[in-house]
């Protein structure tokens, strides 16, 4: 019999030469395989393992961002979830990958009383110091866990917004968010769709945030159904998001032009005098933040003449908009309400 690997969700055994894909990180040269379930129409990487240290090492814009404290803007799969909870449905609310706090500081706004966790050090002080209070935790889910059992804390809602594609043992994961929720209390999150719109542009970089060791887990619509149903959860509603219309002016760009990423970061870079923080930075907020306040505007402009060449391509993707955004939204809840 041939050798063989578990489907995290399901349980599901497939063969270990299956696999669809080899993927090599460039950070630390790392090789991964992704497999796909037959069964809940899962994809995942292997070695599945998560690599805490990975977060802290910015990597990735966002995490300069998060640590930075550079933006207070809610994302799309934030503003799903003031569009779409329940508004009779308050009290404590647990953000599990928390980041910098910026949706804890709106959900305070809408009466919630905020608690978060996060394993990257640097994105908890961030948080703490954007909002103020000392319920804000560099833990694990499974460190916290425990100490929620010390305390005796349960939460009437837990929010994890990207956060399970990152996980490495998905299943588990929902066990505990339910074991920490109070009966009747929610969950709402959002993952990646992975039948978003220019996905195969997203995949064609290497350095892409949805490859591991940053995502482990690509799901569908239906895939992220079967694996809330797997895990117990009741009254499950899944939103596929529109893909924003400003959006596709980068990937028009990159299906064109190809990628110049690295061109814009040098160029924001030489604005901010920092090409860290010009990593971090949007177009929009470098007039802000820079010194030489000329040169950002010379940038806004050159991104606004960008945008008018592209303008004809992007109508003709009017239509396509709907439902193939970046984020899958859902909320469900734990036993009956």
């Amino acid at each position: 019999m041939p050798p063989m690997l578990t489907c995290p969700i399901c349980r599901t055994e497939v063969e270990e030469c299956s696999f669809k894909e080899v993927y090599v990180f460039p950070y630390n040269n790392q090789e991964y395989k992704r497999y796909e379930c037959l069964n809940c129409d899962i994809h995942w990487w292997e070695p599945l393992k998560i690599v805490p240290e990975f977060y802290e090492s910015e990597v990735f814009e966002s995490y300069i961002s998060f640590h930075e404290g550079v933006s207070a803007r809610l994302n799309d799969n934030h503003k799903a979830f003031f569009k779409h909870f329940p508004s009779n449905v308050r009290g404590k609310l647990l953000d599990v990958g928390c980041g910098d706090g910026r949706f804890l500081r709106h959900a305070k706004e809408q009466g919630f009383e905020i608690w978060g966790i996060d394993f990257d050090k640097k994105s908890v002080e961030s948080a703490k110091r954007n909002l103020g209070i000392d319920t804000v935790f560099a833990m694990s889910l499974e460190e916290f866990y425990e100490y929620a059992k010390e305390k005796n804390l349960k939460f009437d809602v837990i929010t994890f917004f990207e956060v399970l594609e990152h996980q490495d043992k998905p299943r588990e994961f929902l066990e505990m968010v339910k074991g920490l929720l109070k009966e009747g209390g929610y969950i709402a999150r959002s993952v990646p769709n992975r039948e978003r719109l220019f996905v195969e542009i997203d995949w064609k970089d290497p350095f892409h945030w949805d490859y591991p060791p940053h995502h482990f887990l690509r799901f569908s619509k239906s895939s992220l159904e079967k694996a809330l149903n797997l895990a117990g959860f009741k009254d499950i509603e899944v939103y596929k998001l529109d893909f924003p219309f400003i959006e596709l002016f980068p990937h028009l760009e990159k299906k064109l032009f190809g990628d110049l990423d690295k061109l814009k970061i040098k160029l924001k870079g030489m604005v901010l005098g920092d090409e860290r923080k010009g990593k971090a930075y949007a177009v929009e907020e470098l007039a802000k933040v820079s010194p030489s306040k000329g040169k950002a505007y010379i940038l806004i402009m050159l991104k606004l003449i960008r945008n008018a060449i592209l303008l004809p391509f992007a109508l003709g993707y009017i239509g396509n908009l709907k439902g193939n955004g970046f984020y899958l939204y859902f909320q469900a809840c734990h036993g009956s309400v």
